[in-house]
């Protein structure tokens, strides 16, 4: 019998070498009996590019046939062909004995012997009317719960300006519980023999955005008390540090620049008392070292003695699936493998792509191996991570799939084009943005920064590149600036051979300006020729 997913203590115990075969084994079903009947965008592309898809045995097939990976802007043009719907084939209503049959040969080939056995008991009570009705009763109310789309929420489009709905079900929802609360239980594995317990609080912004719901999910199941709020909203900041110093919390989950900008800002200047050992989840955004730096400042100021920031990922898409760090320097291991497979991925000049090895760079790109509602396979990201890894990790031992680096090397130039929305270059020269931003907040005199890239005249798309850095100083803004101006141009200068223009901002309008809740730390403001 196969799981539907690993309890964080059965992860903890299994080798990746066993995660690889059970992820081999039901992805090759649900390729077989849930994508390629159910799913109207796969199908398609399954016939256009001639694809068998019982030749699909494994993941790396999806590579060795060249099947297209999907970006950002192929799903927002094909929303409702992205969820599975067993009721039609190809436009036509779908006989519903060919929908149990489906659902028995995935339930039988992906190793769920209870799914099956309800299938097959209730099949053969309706066929040969042994208390049919209830039976075909039971039947429609497990397809309900499988299939129908119970909510949604959007993926942020902050990067692509494409906010596009997810769609999950019911069955999605009881992955989502099993899945979210392992982020929890990683972060604070290290303590957790030590009878160590937490006080929660969400602080991220309450939104149709995977974070806050799969976070409230999690640190519910795990707290001794939980603290639901929402970062930014109801409860103005300070009275949320005031909320936090109440209860004595010793767990912080939110978005780094919320945390960095807002909720510690206001604790610092604040008689808060920080507990003896506190965990802070970051997620929803890149991690700069300097935003963790800051983070652990405060609380170390505040009287913590050991702080543990640990970085979180996942996207609306990943749905059920996350991935997570044991320690801030650690890697990222995904906690959901039964469910979601990252692979890494280069794309080659030729317009074709691969499997990259272990010790490469490569774009992230999702896999759903179980799940119902809105599914992809081969989905870009836009995400770069700098290897990746399956066996014992280096830092806490964990023996399975994980990789390195997410959102922190990344080339957010690259990031663009792979999600579709622009082919050029600043300037005509490949800029690494986020290597740029990272070496420019650690300038003392910097606090917090925007860089955008803009055109020289906004309305000619056609004109030459220009980058605008938009600083908050660390002093008051009607300070002489002159020597951090320069000091800023010149590093811009030397890492990008591009001179920029550079804007002496206040901390508050810069916050206001990059998007409030959730900073737009690099922003592409270039109009698109039409």
């Amino acid at each position: 019998m196969t799981k539907t997913t690993f309890t964080f203590q059965e992860l903890k115990r299994t080798n990746h070498r066993e995660i690889k075969e059970m992820q081999d084994k039901k992805f090759k079903a649900f390729i077989r009996y849930q994508v390629w009947p159910n799913h109207p965008y796969y199908r398609r592309l399954f016939k256009e590019n001639n694809i068998d898809p019982f030749n699909i045995t494994c993941i790396e097939d999806w590579a060795k046939h060249q099947i297209p990976l999907v970006r950002k802007i192929d799903y927002k043009d094909n929303l409702a062909k992205f969820v599975l719907n067993p009721s039609q084939v190809d436009g036509k209503d779908r006989d519903p004995a060919e929908v149990i049959k489906n659902l028995m040969s995935f339930s039988k080939a992906a190793g769920y012997n209870d799914l099956y056995s309800f299938l097959r008991n209730n099949g053969a009570r309706v066929k040969l009317h042994l208390g049919g009705a209830k039976a075909m009763e039971r039947l429609k109310e497990r397809l309900t719960y499988l299939y129908a789309p119970l909510q949604f929420w959007l993926s942020s489009g902050r990067a692509s300006g494409l906010p596009s709905p997810v769609f999950l079900t019911r069955h999605d929802n009881d992955l989502l519980f099993k899945n979210c609360v392992k982020v929890g239980q990683m972060a604070v594995d290290a303590w957790a023999h030590e009878g160590w317990e937490m006080v929660s609080m969400n602080l991220f912004p309450y939104a149709p955005h995977l974070g806050w719901h799969a976070v409230n999910l999690g640190l519910k199941q795990m707290s001794k008390f939980y603290i639901a709020t929402s970062g930014g909203g109801a409860i103005p900041t300070g009275k949320l540090v005031d909320i936090a110093g109440a209860f004595k919390a010793n767990g912080f989950a939110g978005m780094p620049s919320y945390l960095r900008n807002r909720f510690f800002r206001e604790m610092a200047d604040s008689d808060y008392k920080a507990q003896e050992k506190v965990v802070v989840l970051l997620a929803g955004e890149k991690i700069y070292p300097r935003v963790a730096e800051d983070i652990v400042q405060t609380l170390t100021e505040k009287g913590a003695k050991k702080v543990r920031i640990i970085g979180g990922y996942a996207s609306s898409e990943s749905k059920t699936s996350f991935a997570v760090q044991c320690n801030y320097d650690g890697p990222y291991h995904n906690v959901s493998p039964l469910l979601m497979s990252w692979e890494l991925v280069k794309l080659n000049d030729d317009g074709s792509y691969e499997f990259v090895g272990e010790d490469e760079p490569g774009n992230v790109t999702l896999f759903h191996l179980d799940g119902t509602g809105s599914i992809v396979q081969g989905f870009l990201l836009g995400d770069v991570a700098s290897r990746q890894e399956r066996g014992k990790c280096p830092v806490c031992g964990m023996d399975g799939p994980f990789f390195w680096d997410i959102g922190r090397t990344n080339d957010a130039e690259a990031q663009i084009q792979v999600m579709g929305l622009s082919e050029k270059k600043i300037k005509g020269a490949t800029v690494n943005l986020t290597a740029l931003r990272t070496d420019l907040l650690a300038l003392a005199g910097v606090e917090e920064l925007q860089i955008e890239v803009a055109k020289e005249d906004m309305n000619d798309p056609y004109s030459m590149d220009v980058l605008n850095l938009y600083v908050a100083p660390k002093v008051a803004v009607n300070s002489d600036h002159t020597s951090l101006i320069h000091e800023v141009a010149s590093i811009t200068k030397k890492s990008t051979e591009i001179t920029p223009k550079v804007v002496i901002i206040a901390f508050e309008a810069l916050l206001e300006k990059a998007g409030g809740m959730k900073f737009m730390e690099i922003f592409d403001a270039r109009p698109k020729p039409a």
